[in-house]
């Protein structure tokens, strides 16, 4: 609870400045996951299998069948997500710099903001971890997702090249345009977009930026930035908590998802005795990964 203990300095005047409540980084998620509106409890994803490639027929022979079936199963359960603060009517009254404090509303949605991006990283933090695995029993980002009579990487795990290099990204464009659907047949693949932790945004910038490969003796081209083989460029996400981990997202459908339940909501109400102010925001949402050939990754060194 807030009284007025707790802002005594700010119950006298001559106060120059109150501050402490900085500009928070934007909606970062927004860079990672494609936005979906839900209206329902869980939102359901199903990955099908479809027809694989032709046979040769012999000649006098049946021709050769096929089957179809669901897969793969992604279940999205919306969290709810909230914080609410409590001060006293003479904290109120009695504060000299109403206009300065509390900012009620702006630090709710700051408090808010912070969790959802934390929420959306920890998609992208936990994407080679066997303890959060997504609708085929593996995580996020690894060299064993299953389809039938095999299985396909996305992760260059386990990998001698793994750093954030030019041979690292150029591996990975590789195996981006390798992926199988689940009969086996490719999928044209390619990627889109880095994200990358802050420790890597220099690296970045001269891999991406530069007409000439960087950190060799030949003076030959870029064939990153020549061929735009990553037309998103890269974006920096504060909310990684790596600092050499990497990934690529891609343009394959139904990959990284966001649903939202409710937008942010903020309420303000006076208890009847205490004249106590309650103010409370909340929101609900979900994040996860419903095809993982829309994201790459690469744990790092």
């Amino acid at each position: 609870m807030i009284n007025t203990g707790q802002i005594s300095t700010l119950l006298r005047p001559a106060l120059q400045a109150v501050f402490g409540l900085s500009k928070p980084y934007p909606d970062q998620w927004e860079e990672i996951f494609k936005t979906y509106q839900s209206d329902l409890y869980q939102e359901i994803d199903v990955e099908m299998k479809y027809l694989g490639a032709a046979d040769v027929k012999a000649e006098g022979a049946a021709i050769a069948t096929d089957s179809m079936g669901q897969r793969n199963i992604n279940t999205y359960v919306h969290r709810r997500v909230g914080l609410s603060f409590v001060i006293t009517r003479e904290a109120i009254d009695d504060n000299q710099y109403q206009r300065q404090f509390p900012e009620n509303t702006r630090s709710l949605k700051c408090s808010l903001a912070t969790t959802k991006n934390t929420f959306g990283a920890n998609i992208l933090n936990n994407a080679f971890n066997p303890a959060h695995s997504i609708g085929d029993g593996q995580p996020v980002c690894s060299r064993s997702h299953p389809i039938d009579g095999g299985v396909y990487s996305n992760s260059l795990e386990g990998q001698a090249t793994v750093d954030f290099s030019e041979a690292g990204v150029e591996q990975a464009i590789i195996e981006i345009q390798k992926f199988p659907m689940q009969s086996g047949i490719l999928s044209q693949t390619m990627p889109k977009k880095l994200i990358l932790p802050r420790e890597l945004q220099f690296a970045a910038s001269r891999l991406l930026d530069s007409k000439f490969r960087v950190d060799v003796a030949n003076n030959d081209i870029n064939a990153l930035y020549h061929n735009d083989y990553i037309p998103g460029g890269y974006k920096i996400n504060q909310y990684l908590t790596s600092p050499s981990a990497w990934f690529l997202l891609t343009d394959a459908e139904d990959g990284l998802k966001h649903f939202q339940r409710s937008a942010v909501e903020t309420d303000t109400y006076v208890d009847f005795a205490t004249d106590n102010i309650m103010v409370k925001a909340t929101e609900r949402y979900s994040f996860g990964v419903s095809n993982p050939r829309g994201i790459f990754g690469s744990p790092g060194v």
